[in-house]
């Protein structure tokens, strides 16, 4: 349950990060009377920085779960 409460503020987290830029940008656009300029370039930055965090979170996942492996087999013993 936990962990499951984990990934789900992980994913809102990734979420705010995608449309917050975008949101900006749109604000941005409004003071300026530009059309679609700034909320074009917020949504982009905010997918690509959204995209490489969730990337960056999931290493961190597998490699904590390629540590908590038995340890056994990370000292080279085998069978």
């Amino acid at each position: 349950m936990a962990k499951a409460y984990q990934w789900s503020s992980r994913i809102m987290v990734v979420s705010l990060e995608m449309i917050l830029p975008g949101l900006a940008g749109y604000w941005v656009d409004r003071q300026l009377g530009t059309v679609f300029l700034f909320l074009l370039v917020g949504l982009a930055v905010g997918c690509t920085g959204a995209m490489w965090h969730l990337i960056r979170m999931t290493r961190a996942e597998a490699d904590a779960d390629k540590n908590q492996q038995d340890p056994a087999d990370s000292r080279g013993r085998r069978d």
